[in-house]
């Protein structure tokens, strides 16, 4: 039986639905660990912490490789899948690539937001991410966010409740232009809900709703569910992957708000379904709104599917 490891951080609530994708192949053995979030046991070592980040003795580090260890052991695997590298010491990866010939990554952040990747690189065999610019310059294999959850198309309106709905982790720009876009709908008598986890202290505003802890996937899928679109505010920088929010869209027949441009050269693109907006003057039309979901092709969606991510990503055990 050929064996496979996750790892990944307890948040990534995506990377569950992987490991219970490969775990329908039952000539496969799957160990999929998510990390739970370090708690300092006092301010002294919180401080003592951020000086030790420095000289790269992240106490994180050795809590995460710790708790690796007490799960697998001494055990191999013909593949490991590692999320967010960067949250582990090098000598820690060194390790569970001794224990694989297949040692593989994958970005669905931008390489720029978490730079300490950088110098992780050579100890993958396959290093997988959503951005286009970043497997140019780097010379990653793209691959795009999945789709985890496909659901026939609703035909009745009554379970919708609001025109748009957003989560999204903060950061200042998009922020900044969340609050244009939720006065836009507001002005324009749009029921709405937009999400945006920060422990930061941010000016309050009722317009978004401000949470400290992740929601759990199940959760955001009922709001999902609700909306009659999604908005996807992606680019940041040079970021211009397309992020999850585009893939439940797709998945849940959804309309799609976005400031991405790139997504008009994707196939599944079609004016009706999706609206770029322009960060600096945001238009979002009620017609656009209120008119039909033209559907996509089946063989479309399907080269979007958690199945066809995972084929791809574990190609050398399925």
């Amino acid at each position: 039986m050929k064996k496979v490891l996750i790892v990944a951080p307890e948040y990534m609530g995506y990377i569950v639905k992987v490991a219970d994708e490969l775990r329908k192949n039952q000539d496969l053995e799957v160990t999929d660990i998510h990390i739970p979030t370090y708690k300092y046991s006092s301010l002294i070592t919180k401080v003592k912490n951020f000086y030790l980040k420095r000289v790269s003795k992240d106490v994180k580090f050795k809590y995460r490789e710790k708790y690796i260890k007490t799960i697998i052991k001494k055990e191999t695997f013909d593949i490991i899948l590692i999320i967010r590298p960067d949250l582990f010491s090098f000598e820690s990866l060194v390790d569970l690539k001794s224990k694989t010939k297949n040692f593989k990554t994958y970005f669905f952040d931008g390489i720029h937001r978490y730079p300490k990747k950088k110098k992780l690189l050579p100890l993958f065999d396959e290093i997988y991410s959503f951005e286009p610019s970043d497997c140019k310059e780097f010379g990653f294999k793209f691959i795009t966010n999945f789709i985890y959850e496909l659901e026939a198309p609703t035909t009745t309106s009554e379970s919708l409740k609001y025109s748009v709905f957003n989560i999204t982790s903060f950061d200042r720009k998009r922020f900044a232009t969340l609050l244009k876009i939720a006065k836009v709908l507001k002005e324009q008598q749009n029921v709405f809900k937009i999400i945006v986890k920060t422990t930061k202290k941010i000016p309050s505003t009722d317009l978004i709703e401000i949470i400290k802890n992740p929601i759990p996937l199940e959760e955001v899928k009922l709001y999902i569910k609700q909306a009659v679109c999604m908005l996807d505010l992606g680019v940041i920088d040079k970021h211009r992957g397309l992020t999850f929010r585009v893939f439940e869209a797709l998945g849940y027949h959804k309309k799609i708000i976005t400031n991405n441009s790139e997504i008009a050269t994707y196939d599944f693109y079609n004016p009706q379904n999706i609206l770029i907006i322009d960060d600096q003057n945001i238009s979002i039309p009620n017609d656009f709104l209120n008119s039909p979901y033209a559907p996509i092709p089946d063989a479309i969606i399907r080269k979007y599917t958690l199945s066809n991510w995972v084929e791809t990503v574990f190609k050398e055990v399925i």
